[in-house]
């Protein structure tokens, strides 16, 4: 194949390879053009439920402490949970729902639930009561005014009874087959302790503490989809509740909503599998996460951006890394701290990477500071990049600033052209995944904790992410070009709490990656 043939067809497979970035979607009501927040994750568009709620003239309400949201209409309202596959849809005149479950997980951006569209519009007809219909290629969801009947549609659970009648902690059971699964309501007469669970040769137990269940519903109860026989035991006077599992198991969640007084257990096919990363001959040991990288950004002298009253962006990179690196270390006693730089002096951008591949690191964190050329600017925020050929003018622009350094060293000519650089980005798409999954999980600590405003997840093509074979990601901590930020940035509290986010999101993505190393 022709360099030319293989560039074309690396651009090509870019299309697709899977990421995390910040957008829009356009509602069309009533010839109104309304632009509603959203955002792609491994390819699935979610969308604020706030913002869709406004533009379906519908009104809005969340419940930080549950971390539920509702979108209400006339007569039905729907309900969405924070990293949740369930959707409970209600008569507000019966008080009458229904439950649906989606392939994938709502997810939480600040006080705001966002839900994937594409599996979302059909219910939010159901609840609106009109016809809907999702652009997905061109970004739209058009609001036809022409109404649906739900009663012939919505097959209603019956009404609730009242429950100061019932014998039983758990008196009702319920096995429901789902395009990507097996769902099983239990009806509850209060608040109850979720259980614990654990999966052995097969089978899924469900340990109950305290709570008595009706048995003649369970041993009544016809297996479905993914259960293949049903048992409940007891041990030590507790519950047990045991399902024999057919093939086509991958994994188990279960979730006790309040407002409907139901523990639902919904037991996954692998019809939405990850890909696992791939192991070779010396086992699984030389994947257990106990490396990261911290790579304070510029150095010695390259002083990076310079500030506003003239502070250098090299000392607020290296501060935060040395608060991040003192957490790592005090915190996590089995990952070892890897600096590519612990003190004022200039490292080559191709030796960070160096020292990072050969630590054998699982996670690379540069840190930067961004500025305009304008002092001061308006201009605020934090952002996080994941390595590939920028998506905007801006965000290629920040790339050719942090590049810039290669100017300072001894052979510039050791870089890539452009055309270079798309080839061996590729080489990236493999722990792309990863560094997608903890960018994420950084820009949610981030809003969490931080007094800068987040700017979101970017793309961008930064030679220094090229060099290092590992999960990796590029920090733009603040613009130090804004009075604001560089207060916060160059102060000891802002560093301690920048550093403590990272951190934060850092032990999240830890237990992520090693529960996916230990399904492998």
């Amino acid at each position: 194949m022709s360099n030319r043939k293989l560039i074309i067809y690396i651009l090509f497979q870019l299309l697709f390879i899977t990421n995390i970035f910040a957008s829009e979607i356009t509602v069309v009501n009533d010839y109104r053009k309304i632009k509603v927040a959203s955002l792609t994750v491994h390819g699935i568009k979610y969308v604020s439920s706030k913002e869709l709620a406004r533009a379906l003239n519908a009104n809005y309400f969340f419940n930080p402490t549950h971390e539920k949201s509702e979108i209400k209409f006339k007569d039905y309202k729907l309900k969405f949970t924070a990293k949740n596959q369930f959707i409970v849809l209600t008569s507000r005149k019966s008080n009458n729902h229904q439950i649906f479950q989606l392939p994938v997980s709502s997810r939480i951006r600040g006080n705001d639930i966002y839900i994937p569209l594409k599996y979302s519009t059909k219910y939010l007809a159901l609840a609106a009561g009109i016809k809907l219909t999702y652009l997905e290629k061109n970004d739209k969801l058009i609001v036809d005014k022409e109404e649906i009947d739900t009663k012939n549609i919505v097959k209603w659970n019956k009404k609730l009874i009242d429950r100061s009648t019932v014998r039983y902690d758990i008196y009702s059971a319920k096995i429901e087959n789902k395009a990507n699964g097996t769902l099983v309501r239990l009806r509850t007469k209060g608040k109850i302790k979720q259980p614990s669970s654990s999966v052995k040769d097969n089978v899924l137990y469900i340990y109950f503490s305290n709570v008595t269940i009706d048995n003649n519903q369970i041993n009544t109860l016809k297996p479905k989809g993914l259960i293949n026989d049903i048992s409940i035991k007891y041990i030590r006077g507790n519950p047990q509740l045991e399902f024999k599992l057919n093939k086509g198991y991958d994994k188990h969640e279960i979730f006790y909503d309040e407002d409907i007084g139901e523990l639902l257990i919904s037991i996954h096919n692998k019809l939405l599998k990850k890909q696992t990363i791939n192991l070779n001959s010396q086992g699984i040991k030389k994947w257990n996460f106990d490396v990261v990288v911290l790579d304070a950004g510029h150095g010695g002298k390259d002083p990076g951006a310079i500030g506003v009253n003239g502070i250098k962006e090299k000392n607020i990179n290296l501060a935060i890394v040395k608060e991040l690196g003192k957490l790592i270390e005090q915190n996590l006693k089995n990952v070892k701290v890897v600096y590519t730089r612990d003190n004022d002096k200039f490292v080559e951008l191709y030796k960070r990477g160096k020292i990072a591949n050969e630590n054998n690191g699982k996670l690379f964190i540069s840190v930067h500071c961004n500025s305009l050329r304008k002092k001061p600017s308006k201009t605020s925020g934090f952002e996080v990049y994941l390595l590939r050929p920028g998506r905007t003018k801006e965000a290629i622009a920040i790339a050719e600033f942090e590049n810039s350094v290669i100017n300072l060293e001894d052979d510039p000519s050791r870089y890539l052209d452009n055309e270079n650089f798309i080839l061996v980005s590729m080489a990236q798409a493999s722990n792309m995944r990863y560094s997608e999954t903890f960018a994420d999980m950084l820009n949610t600590e981030w809003i969490k904790r931080v007094k800068i405003p987040s700017r979101g997840i970017q793309q961008a093509g930064f030679y220094v992410l090229v060099g290092a074979s590992m999960p990796a990601v590029l920090i733009e901590s603040g613009y130090i070009s804004n009075k604001k930020d560089v207060k916060y940035l160059n102060s000891k509290a802002g560093q301690k709490q920048i550093a403590k986010s990272i951190f934060n999101a850092i032990v999240k993505y830890k237990k992520y990656y090693d529960n996916s190393i230990n399904e492998l």
